[in-house]
């Protein structure tokens, strides 16, 4: 059976410290550690072919010599790798990649990979051990979803510097996984309050608390006001960090407390899902996230801004970039009853105006479009401007 969700832990991580795997580094000092975080990374349709891979590695060589030497990079990890050619039936739409595309990956000089996301089981039993054997092969350590309850679970704790770091990886239930009765692997499921405990658990042995989410609405810009809460409870309860992925396009950030959460960090390298139909501007659009991290708290964070040229990733210095990405964050300050109220006006905008001028484009014309509109469409629609208040 499929658990959603990881098993109860007590105070001393009973059972688990077999699953928690230490990387050690005994260079102490008072230098910061500086963690990065790329958005989402998916080597699926054309990075499968040799001259989009090829030109990939070079790309991405010359990015992490821009991005510099860091302590920790960690990424989202959302496309398998073939296995016996058997797939997920119940998902749709399907990711997945060859051992030769992954291969460009590894120039970016990759830590840690996430693995709690929908298309952890696209490629079936098969197709996670294949991605795992990959990932161990190239030093890379992961996360987030294994082949019992109790691997999935599980902490990753690392040494640097001297300093104890836990990461924990939850994956959404509404981002639809889609993992069959009986499926050999297991995901991080998110529960809320079984995650505040363990970031209680986790600070309570550690320097510093990584928290990695798989949550939020597709290629919407804006957490919800649940995120949002639920993100600030976190490092409430004693995460440095929090990280969030899934969404497509780039969200903001904050500082809260002794911590800082990015909402999203969109796309770093995702192939096109439907070679038709290519990835909208906004989901182009990337940053690779940075914190330098002492005395338990984040001493500084930023965004570094790329864009996806083709098959490529491009920095974008651009000030226009830096405004758009302040434009993102500033509402993240508003009073709750505030930012439920500014959250719903441009949701009910994103449904009502960006969501048909896609449907639109997509379909080639307004007469395609009118033959593939659907009663759940118009429900929907209904639906929002009932409750258009909240």
């Amino acid at each position: 059976m499929v658990v959603l969700g990881g098993r109860e832990r007590s105070g001393e991580w009973a059972g688990a410290s077999a699953k928690m795997m230490m990387l050690e580094d005994n260079s102490a000092g008072d230098h910061p550690l500086i963690v990065q975080w790329t958005g989402d990374i998916s080597l699926n349709g054309r990075y499968c072919e040799p001259p989009a891979y090829t030109a990939l590695a070079e790309n991405l060589g010359a990015i992490r010599g821009r991005l510099g030497e860091v302590d920790l990079r960690i990424v989202n990890w959302e496309s398998p790798l073939w296995g016996d050619g058997g797939v997920n039936t119940l998902k749709v739409p399907r990711l997945c990649t060859t051992r030769d595309a992954a291969q460009s990956i590894v120039s970016l000089g990759i830590d840690v990979a996430l693995l709690a996301n929908n298309h952890a089981y696209d490629c079936l039993e098969a197709g996670f051990a294949n991605t795992i054997r990959f990932l161990d092969e190239n030093g890379i350590r992961h996360l987030g979803a294994g082949g019992s309850e109790a691997e999935a679970s599980a902490p990753l704790l690392l040494s640097r510097r001297g300093r104890r770091i836990g990461l924990l990886n939850y994956v959404a239930c509404d981002t639809h996984p889609s993992l069959p009765e009986g499926a050999g692997v297991f995901l991080n499921m998110l529960d809320p309050e079984r995650a505040l405990r363990e970031v209680v658990e986790l600070a309570a042995d550690c320097d510093a608390v990584l928290v990695h989410l798989h949550w939020g609405v597709d290629y919407f810009a804006f957490p919800t006001v649940w995120q949002r809460s639920f993100a600030r409870r976190l490092i409430d309860s004693g995460a440095t960090v929090v990280v969030g992925h899934h969404s497509h396009c780039l969200q903001g950030q904050e500082g809260w407390g002794k911590g800082h959460v990015f909402y999203g960090l969109g796309n770093l390298v995702f192939g096109n899902i439907d070679p038709s139909r290519p990835w909208p501007a906004a989901s182009r659009r990337a940053a690779v996230a940075q914190c330098r991290l002492a005395g338990g708290q984040v001493r500084s964070a930023t965004m570094i801004p790329f864009y996806l040229e083709g098959d490529l990733l491009r920095e974008d210095e651009s000030p226009a970039r830096a405004h758009a990405l302040q434009g993102l964050s500033k509402p993240l300050s508003l009073p709750d009853a505030q930012y439920a109220r500014y959250f719903a006006r441009r949701r009910m905008e994103y449904e009502l105006v960006g969501k048909p001028i896609r449907f639109l484009r997509d379909a080639g014309g307004v007469i395609p479009a009118l033959s593939r509109l659907r009663w759940r469409h118009l429900r929907r629609i209904g639906g929002l401007l009932k409750n258009r208040g909240g």
